[in-house]
């Protein structure tokens, strides 16, 4: 019996100890950490064997395993991750991104490569930085401070306005200092050439995969004759493998006019100040307002109060927000697609402004074989605005908020508009005399590449991009504004407008990949390119409408003038580029580009631009490896030519006008002939240094750089002798000199809590160097140019303050002796004090806790001057005594000793520094506060992520000395002279704030 039960056990331990040794199954799902989007493909291995399988188009996996296992779970762009197995038969994995694996490879021009082989000048800007913004902001606007040496500033608020963009400072005075976009390989028309036409406005933040900022000559010199102004280099985003993502997000808000910085004066302030001025405004039912009792004059007042209007409250309004986006994307081992809609509703600032964007983009790739792929990139908007004038004149919404009178009201008491001491109604003219604008966008490329034998590449591409632009302007008949400028005889006018342009570059290129022994490793690009452009515009207008429901130009109306045009261009480019390394330590890259362009003259029509870098890894030299706190140490140097070719197309050739003479028709030369003209150039220098230390917890670049641009294109004057005024030329130069700094700290990175802090600071010293032979500088107005001076450095009677006996102005003249007659000709260059600024900054943090986030951007910019137009106007010594006036004004001198006031109010005011004001400002740019639902929850709605957030943008800022918001683009768009970046403030559109609340799902 007893030997019976020992058998027994014995197999039953048998038994125990063989089930124990089998293999089990183990099952589970890969997902990405960040958004809970499953992963296809993913390894799943047996660490220390053979064993493993791949994760499934739904990512799930299904492996056999033994006891005490160790799964390891490894897919690209994410940290390899090992999880014990245990007793675990089901085991779910949420991956985490691999930043440094992500930012390993990044585009340059033409192509990519590796970030550690990088040795330009490039910054680069994650699309994750730009994603979930606010709906009212265009996709260059939220690129302000993100790059050091990357200089952003609105034009002015219009919804869906344009930016001006600067890299490193400006080196050009007439032929424009936009930078070259390249979208997804394609150059674009930047915004000064395109008539105002931003084309960056029709991207959604949401696509953006990465935006690189190309800042030196090396990185810029493969786009030749138009990289002198540094080179943005957008790519949006393609479908990563996995089940498709769906995805929607919706944003609401509103905008408002940022508040000033200083005080108008009130009801009661505006009409004693009026009454101490001896000025009788047109709404005192009296002769003399200075000939009247006290008694008599607060009945005045109080009859006045009863029509007491806020003009701020009355024109402005809060613009509302509205955006809602939806993307599906996804990806197989042979195709990936990423589809994306967005329709945005932006109100503006004021009644009858408003814009409407709508926009799709598809994406497509498919890899037919491996040898073999090809896809498409195309982009489609259509914008719609309502604008109002941005004159320095009454017919400008934002002059009316501060000129009109508190006790002006806005309806006669017959309902009729009150015409105010203006002569005019801006809530009448908003309503009637409308300016609309549509907008058609369209961008695309379609490339093919071939890999015919091992590590070349073969690629042609196509871009396309097409802009079609329409614009109506509608004087309604017998509007005011009709009345004044309108014909009596044909009442009310209308003027259409536009253009369409085409464009369309063909490129190819062969890539070449070699390594010898893994040391010395090569990397040979050639390419050739061709472009050409086609612009047609056209103007019709004509006057007489039989009534005000009639705005379109037909037979019913009176043609008063009708024009078109066409103009076209092109550029043949050969380019080439070659990187070498030796074992990954020394870093030398060679470009070279060949341009031929139709805009130069036939003498100098084909040009040559060059570059060469080198690059040390000094934390791969055993003298550093023993500094274990440094992780990386890479110093660079650079030096190349590029070229800048913004002018008009046929600005190089003899033109000629018709005209008639008696009874025939007749031609006179309207251009002269210069068959020298070239492309502006710029030689640049750059030394930099990359870091990190600290385990990669403190991070950052330092640059240095001197960039000389020369054969600056600029109207000489030429003597009226020769029947021109102008002639463009290759002359004088311009030198931009500074620094950057990026510094970069992880202070917390635990698994619940993280906390990121990034600065930036860029210093630039601008200097014009060379002018005409005679040293002739530009004429007249606000600034001059002048060797050894800033471009535009101001030039104006400098203003001595107030004699403190008499209240008289008092004026240096042009030897520097203090005297009270004002003149223009004691106008004198002051020295460093220009629109451009010196210094600008931006300071970036983010922190997180669990499903929490908060992220800010403080934003700084100095050095710079403007003139403030404004303020002249509302502190103007009595001058514009009926027009409402800063409440500073009232400070001015009384009685003799009085000191820090305006002077006595003479009713004259003078075009003087006292009013060049500081540019210096630091802005709150952007404050974002988010939250991310547990999965646990939403998967119990089947969806993977939900995120909630609210955000506020432009909401503060502090200016040094400037009254109003220091952040100066256009003085006015309309108005002559005010199209020159900060150079004065006047009424243009203002920046708006923004408040908006977003939620953002993925399916």
């Amino acid at each position: 019996m007893n030997r019976k039960l020992l058998m027994i056990f014995v197999l039953m331990l048998t038994l125990t100890l063989k089930m124990a040794a089998q293999d089990r199954i183990v099952s589970g799902k890969v997902t990405s950490s960040e958004d809970g989007a499953v992963l296809a493909g993913v390894s799943v291995s047996v660490k220390g064997t053979s064993k493993g399988t791949t994760s499934a188009a739904d990512g799930s996996y299904k492996i056999s395993v033994p006891n005490n296992a160790t799964l390891t779970f490894g897919f690209v762009g994410f940290i390899k991750q090992d999880i014990a197995v245990g007793t675990k038969t089901i085991i779910n994995v949420a991956l985490v991104n691999d930043v440094t694996d992500i930012e390993e490879v990044v585009v340059v021009g033409y192509g990519t490569t590796k970030k550690q082989n990088l040795t330009a000048s490039q910054a680069n800007i994650s699309g994750k930085a730009l994603e979930g913004k606010a709906g009212g902001s265009t996709f260059d606007n939220l690129l302000q401070g993100k790059a050091a040496g990357l200089q952003i500033t609105s034009v002015n608020g219009r919804p869906s306005g344009q930016n001006f963009i600067r890299i490193r400072g400006e080196g050009s005075l007439t032929a424009g200092s936009q930078p070259l976009v390249v979208i997804d390989g394609v150059p674009v028309a930047n915004s000064e050439a395109q008539g105002g036409i931003n084309i960056l406005n029709t991207i959604n933040p949401n696509e953006i995969e990465d935006v690189q900022v190309l800042k030196d000559a090396s990185s810029a010199a493969i786009y030749g004759s138009r990289g002198a102004n540094g080179v943005i280099l957008v790519t949006t985003k393609q479908g990563k493998k996995g089940l498709p993502k769906i995805t929607y997000s919706f944003q609401a808000g509103y905008s408002e006019k940022t508040p000033d910085n200083f005080k108008m004066m009130t009801f009661e302030e505006k009409l004693r100040y009026e009454k101490d001025l001896g000025y009788t405004n047109g709404y005192f039912q009296v002769d003399d307002v200075t000939k009247i009792t006290d008694a008599e004059y607060q009945a005045e007042v109080t009859r006045l109060s009863a029509g007491k209007t806020d003009w701020f409250k009355t024109l402005l309004q809060k613009g509302q927000l509205r955006t809602h986006r939806l993307g599906i994307s996804g990806a197989n081992d042979a195709f990936s697609y990423n589809i994306g809609l967005q329709t945005s509703k932006v109100g503006g600032l004021v009644n009858g402004s408003n814009s409407d964007l709508n926009t799709g983009r598809i994406n497509l790739e498919y890899r037919a074989s491996k040898w073999l792929k090809t896809g498409s990139n195309l982009q489609f908007s259509v914008i719609q605005t309502n604008e109002q004038r941005d004159r320095y004149n009454v017919q400008n919404p934002f002059y009316a908020i501060y000129a009109y009178n508190a006790y002006e009201p806005e309806f006669n008491d017959d309902g009729t508009y009150n015409l105010t001491a203006n002569g005019f109604s801006i809530s009448e003219a908003i309503l009637n005399n409308t300016e609309k604008q549509n907008i058609v966008n369209g961008l695309g490329s379609f490339f093919v590449a071939l890999t015919p034998i091992k590590d070349l590449e073969v690629r042609s591409q196509i871009g396309l991009t097409y802009t079609d632009y329409a614009r109506e302007y509608y004087i309604k008949p017998n509007s005011i504004l009709d009345q004044y400028v309108g014909d009596p005889a044909a009442r009310g006018s209308k003027t259409d407008n536009g253009f369409q342009n085409f464009n369309y570059v063909f490129t190819n290129t062969a890539t070449y990949f070699k390594s010898i022994d893994d040391t010395h490793n090569f990397k040979v690009l050639g390419g050739i390119e061709f472009t050409r452009d086609r612009l047609k515009t056209y103007t019709l207008s004509s006057k007489g409408y039989p009534s005000d429901r009639v705005n379109t130009q037909d037979n019913s109306s009176t043609p008063t003038g009708a024009s078109t045009g066409k103009q076209d261009w092109a550029l043949y480019s050969l380019f080439g580029r070659i990187n070498y390394d030796f074992n990954q330590k020394y870093f030398l890259d060679l470009s070279i580009r060949r341009d031929g362009s139709s805009r130069f003259g036939a003498n100098n029509r084909y040009g040559l631009f060059g570059a060469a870098s080198a690059g040390w890894h000094l934390d791969k030299e055993s003298f550093i490896q023993d500094l274990t706190f440094i992780n990386s140490l890479k110093l660079r140097a650079s030096y190349g030519l590029t070229g800048n070719d913004r002018i008009g197309n046929y600005t190089s050739l003899a033109l000629y006008r018709y005209t008639s003479y008696g009874l025939t028709s007749a031609t006179f030369p309207s251009q002269l002939l210069n068959s020298d003209l070239t492309w502006e150039k710029l030689a640049a220098t750059d030394f930099g240094l990359d870091f990190s230390v600290l385990n990669n917890r403190l991070y950052g670049t330092i640059d240095w750089y001197n960039k000389n641009n020369s054969s600056l294109l600029y109207d000489r004057p030429l003597s009226a002798t020769t029947g021109f005024q102008t002639r463009t030329e290759n002359v004088g130069a311009v030198q931009n000199r500074g620094l950057e700094f990026t510094l970069g700290y992880k202070i917390l990175n635990t698994k619940d809590l993280k906390w990121d802090v990034n600065v930036n600071y860029s210093i630039n010293k601008n200097k014009v160097t060379a002018l005409t032979e005679d040293g002739i500088i530009r004429p007249g107005g606000l600034s001059k140019l002048q060797i050894g001076q800033p471009i535009d450095v101001y030039f104006m009677t400098r203003y001595a303050g107030v004699n403190s006996q008499t209240g008289a102005q008092q004026f240096y003249n042009i030897n520097g002796e203090i005297v009270e007659n004002y003149s223009p000709s004691d106008a004198v260059v002051l020295e460093g004090k220009s629109r451009l600024a010196t210094r600008f900054g931006n300071f970036h943090t983010d922190i997180s806790y669990k499903g929490f986030s908060l992220g800010a951007d403080l934003y700084y910019s100095g050095g710079n001057y403007i003139f403030n137009s404004l303020w002249n106007d509302l502190t103007s010594d009595g001058e514009y005594i009926y027009n409402n006036q800063a409440a500073d004004a009232l400070n001015y001198w009384k009685k003799a000793g009085d000191t820090g006031v305006l002077p006595e109010p003479t009713g004259i005011s003078y075009t003087t520094d006292r009013y060049l004001q500081k540019g210096d400002f630091i802005r709150l740019r952007n404050v974002t506060l988010g939250y991310t639902i547990p999965t646990g929850i939403t998967k119990k709605a089947k969806i993977q992520s939900v995120r909630i957030y609210a955000q506020a943008q432009n909401w503060w800022y502090h200016a040094v000395e400037a009254k109003g918001d220091p952040e100066i683009g256009f003085g006015q768009a309309e108005s002559t002279g005010g199209q020159t970046q900060g150079l004065f403030r006047g009424y243009s559109y203002p920046v708006a704030r923004q408040l908006t609340f977003g939620i953002d799902l993925t399916f």
